[in-house]
Formats: structure tokens, C-alpha cells, sequence
């Protein structure tokens, strides 16, 4: 596993756990990033998760939504989106 595959998994996983400790008044934005999230993995264990809407698009939805009340959880979605194109996934 390269570099930056080893760091997107240490980052998702710190992500799960914020997203855990998240109150989410919202239950459809949480459906939506946890699929993203399971695509993620799904994508770095060599699987092919669906695609529609895409992958960056679903993540980059949830960190606007969580830009204001959790932003720590919206910088991590980023990191993750930066790391997803830095691998051409």
C-alpha cells in the first residue's frame, strides 16, 4: 500500500470517530457520507463502489454542511477530498 493510501486510511479513520461523536440533527447527510465513506474503502481495497453522485461530490456536499457546526469534521472532508485527487480516485 503506498504513502498516501496508508495516510487516507489513518484519516478516515479519525474522520468515523468524529463523525460518531457527532450529534447529526440531519439523518440524510449521515447516510450520505457514511456511503461515501464505504465507497472510500471500498475504492482502496481495489472493489468498485458505485459512482452516482460521486464520490468527491457527496464528500464535498457533507463538508459544506458541516462547515459551520462542526469544522474540525468539514477540514478532516477536505483532507480526504485533497487526498482522493492527489491518488486519481
Amino acid at each position: 500500500m503506498s504513502e498516501e493510501a496508508e495516510k487516507l486510511h489513518a484519516t478516515l479513520d479519525e474522520l468515523k470517530a468524529e463523525l460518531a461523536a457527532v450529534e447529526q440533527d440531519d439523518p440524510e447527510v449521515r447516510r450520505l457520507l457514511e456511503a461515501a465513506l464505504a465507497d472510500i474503502q471500498a475504492k482502496l481495497s481495489g472493489d468498485e463502489p458505485s459512482e452516482e453522485p460521486s464520490l468527491v461530490e457527496r464528500l464535498s456536499d457533507a463538508a459544506q454542511h458541516y462547515e459551520e457546526s462542526h469544522p474540525n469534521l468539514s477540514g478532516m472532508l477536505g483532507g480526504v477530498i485533497d487526498a482522493l485527487s492527489r491518488m486519481g480516485i
